[in-house]
């Protein structure tokens, strides 16, 4: 997954008026402390003057240092990269990634993928990032990128997630939102207490058309709830900040939009701002360098 987050930041500050060629199998590895390494069994990628294939690679990226450096016995390549990125994760586990990307279809799919947030683990299985431009009409001369294509018509596929020491929705937040249904919030409440079993969120699915998303997803375990959002994003032209603005979120019968917005506040996330009803990404951080 990081070899996925290194390729994505690679090409989303390079317009295209196709996508780069990209075909890496089997990568497996780990990011902790500033540092990571991972192991792919084949790589193949044409990026602006890179053009590299490999057998039986290994990857170490270094976020002090600003680079990452791609070996295999007979060549070893050091590129110069920013991982700014990446401090809204503590660490991160990833097993089995593989990405394919040609003209017009970019994906990426994972068995398993572990996201760190402190003092937070998220696990996630079956996850498929994709965005296919194919029945967009562009030209040689057209100014596109891999982020233009995921925020035109992309999707993310997410099977399984389990909150492993998430125990609780904060359920204050939840009454404050929606007066009226104490006795249903109190039900979900009492059932939590009883069965101390970790959240389960199934079936996740997330799509994007010219800019505006929707996304669903069922909450298991002891809640039983499918979870609906909506609501639209962009990005500024010189590609630093992203900005996601959240219309309507549902959890059940039960309005979750700024309760969902609360808790992602109170997480404090690196170049992560909550601001009413809109949440900016800063993509570039000048942190380093």
């Amino acid at each position: 997954m990081k070899m996925l987050m290194v390729l994505l930041c690679l090409v989303a500050n390079v317009a295209f008026a196709k996508f780069p060629q990209i075909d890496i199998k089997g990568i497996n590895g780990d990011y902790l402390d500033e540092n990571g390494r991972a192991h792919a069994d084949k790589a193949y990628y044409v990026l602006p003057k890179v053009k590299l294939s490999h057998q039986d690679i290994q990857i170490d990226f270094n976020k002090k240092d600003s680079n990452l450096v791609i070996r295999d016995p007979n060549t070893t390549v050091t590129l110069e990269f920013n991982f700014s990125f990446l401090n809204i994760f503590k660490a991160i586990g990833f097993e089995n990634v593989n990405i394919k990307s040609d003209e017009k279809v970019f994906t990426v799919n994972s068995d398993v993928l572990d996201l760190y947030i402190q003092p937070k683990k998220y696990q996630m299985s079956d996850v498929l990032v994709q965005t296919d431009v194919t029945n967009i009409p562009t030209s040689d001369d057209d100014d596109f990128d891999i982020l233009d294509g995921l925020l035109m018509t992309g999707k993310i596929v997410v099977e399984k997630m389990t909150f492993k020491d998430y125990d609780v929705i904060i359920f204050d937040d939840l009454r404050d939102e929606n007066p009226g249904f104490d006795d249903e919030i109190t039900t979900i409440e009492n059932r939590i207490n009883k069965m101390k079993i970790p959240l389960v969120v199934r079936h996740l699915k997330f799509s994007m058309d010219n800019g505006t998303f929707t996304g669903k997803a069922l909450l298991d375990s002891y809640v039983n709830l499918w979870l609906n959002l909506a609501g639209s994003m962009k990005v500024n032209k010189e590609k630093t900040l992203l900005t996601i603005e959240i219309d309507t979120v549902k959890l059940g019968i039960f309005s979750f939009k700024k309760t969902l917005l609360r808790q992602l506040k109170k997480l404090n996330l690196d170049n992560v701002t909550v601001d009413g009803n809109k949440i900016l990404v800063n993509l570039k951080s000048k942190l380093f360098k």
